[in-house]
């Protein structure tokens, strides 16, 4: 087995080789422990992040399951990680809280299989987040409803969001249907990427594809389809047929983290009708001649759809102000900063104490 074995490619080793950091070698992160990560070179090795990596890069950039990094080997299995090789795929979402931060969920992924339960958890309003997310990193989704043994309404459900347009499997983790559809999509030294709410099946899914226990599961209530998290962090599990596919904890809710232009490769038909409309500025909610509203009354679009094209229009509008409000901040700061910087500087001179 070889790093190769893992996805490294031609295009990834011209990467390193850019950096040129005699001392070090490449690996990638499998998995994220809070206070050190796994990475494969291909022997594992248990890596902390270099300080300085750790303070001169935002949050977003620090390695992720899924990178490829240039890591300086310690004694024994300990390594430190001096880069992170510039990604060709990410999947982000805005960090859980009040500030305006990006999250990465995983790197450097090819397929993102998005598992719903069919019996509680179905949402075809989060399908369509999950859908903008990855879109807008060039990663097409391929739709999981797990548990359709236990839903007596599994066709409609999916009948209902199949204007989106994206591939779905039907799947039971626990019978194992679906499985040998999942694994067709993931080609070797492909990686894939399984998102979704906490108790979908997404361990057992990995389970299946692993043909063994690795990853613990826990039983879920029936009345809700809720349990507590087994998943705690994000690991990459090589597939016996080739490929690799990462588990990730339950997310809870997905905050979108992009810009409003991406939102046409999710709502292409919403942004061709509104092509139409008499003004350009169409807020497509109470104008006269919209013809978004006019679709929607003449039954050619939901008005489900349309609620979620302006429910994420208005989230991103929001985060790209808070952004350049926070970037505004920032540039106070640093001025105010220099400032102080340059009135001591004169004060130690003033005083003879600086030479």
């Amino acid at each position: 087995m070889d790093l190769q074995t893992y996805g490294y490619t031609d295009e990834f080793a011209t990467r390193f080789d850019e950096l040129a950091l005699s001392a070090c070698i490449p690996g990638r992160v499998i998995a994220d422990y809070g206070g050190y990560l796994r990475v494969v070179t291909p022997e594992e090795v248990e890596a902390e992040i270099a300080g300085s990596l750790q303070h001169e890069s935002e949050n977003y950039l620090l390695p992720k399951v899924g990178d490829f990094v240039a890591l300086e080997k310690g004694s024994g299995n300990k390594a430190t990680i001096r880069a992170v090789l510039a990604r060709k795929s990410e999947i982000d979402r805005k960090a859980a809280g009040t500030g305006n931060h990006r999250q990465v969920l995983a790197a450097n992924v090819d397929v993102a299989f998005v598992v719903q339960a069919l019996d509680h958890d179905f949402s075809p309003m989060r399908l369509e987040r999950y859908m903008y997310q990855l879109r807008q990193s060039n990663i097409e989704p391929i739709f999981i409803f797990n548990k359709a043994d236990k839903a007596y309404d599994s066709d409609e459900k999916i009948a209902s969001i199949a204007s989106l347009g994206i591939p779905s499997i039907v799947a039971s983790a626990t019978s194992g249907v679906g499985i040998e559809e999942i694994q067709g999509y993931i080609k070797n030294g492909a990686t894939a990427v399984f998102l979704g709410s906490s108790g979908v099946g997404k361990s057992t899914l990995t389970n299946r594809l692993l043909g063994t226990d690795q990853q613990k599961t826990a039983a879920i209530r029936e009345r809700d389809s809720t349990g507590r998290h087994t998943t705690s962090h994000r690991e990459l599990f090589l597939l016996p047929g080739g490929g690799m596919i990462i588990d990730t904890p339950g997310i809870r809710e997905l905050q979108l983290w992009g810009e409003e232009e991406f939102l046409a490769k999710s709502f292409g038909d919403i942004e061709e009708l509104a092509l139409r409309c008499e003004f350009n500025n169409c807020s497509h909610t109470k104008e006269l001649n919209c013809a978004v509203l006019g679709a929607v009354k003449g039954g050619m679009l939901s008005p489900a759809r349309l609620e979620s094209y302006l429910k994420f229009k208005q989230e991103l509008k929001a985060q790209a102000y808070s952004a350049a409000s926070l970037s505004a901040k920032q540039k106070k700061q640093r001025a105010r900063r220099l400032k102080k910087a340059i009135q001591l500087d004169e004060k130690l001179k003033d005083d003879g104490e600086l030479y």
